[in-house]
């Protein structure tokens, strides 16, 4: 199965999470972009973020990687959520997409 990216659903995803994907948000954590993905195998909706988070702690230089969250369907707003983040940090994200593929 493929790995799509639907931006469709990225796009209904920030209107039902205003808080999550504001510009205070994003600038707190360093987000560069953000893609609404699907697992190959399961069909599982996941978002993955391209960030530079917590990189530049204790002096270290940041660097741009990849993270992961689980997308919920929130059955009283008829509509998705962002969930957990998961622990796999990703260099690339082609990382991101084979990993999704294997899932």
């Amino acid at each position: 199965m493929r790995i799509t990216n639907n931006k469709f659903m990225l796009r209904e995803l920030k209107a039902n999470n205003p808080a999550w994907f504001s510009i205070g948000n994003k600038r707190f954590f360093h987000d560069r972009q953000y893609f609404f993905m699907y697992s190959g195998k399961t069909g599982n909706p996941y978002l993955v973020r391209s960030t530079y988070a917590w990189t530049d702690m204790f002096g270290d230089t940041a660097r741009l990687h990849y993270r992961v969250n689980e997308i919920v369907e929130n059955k009283e707003k008829t509509g998705y959520e962002v969930g957990n983040l998961l622990d796999d940090q990703f260099e690339t994200l082609s990382e991101v997409k084979k990993w999704l593929g294997s899932i």
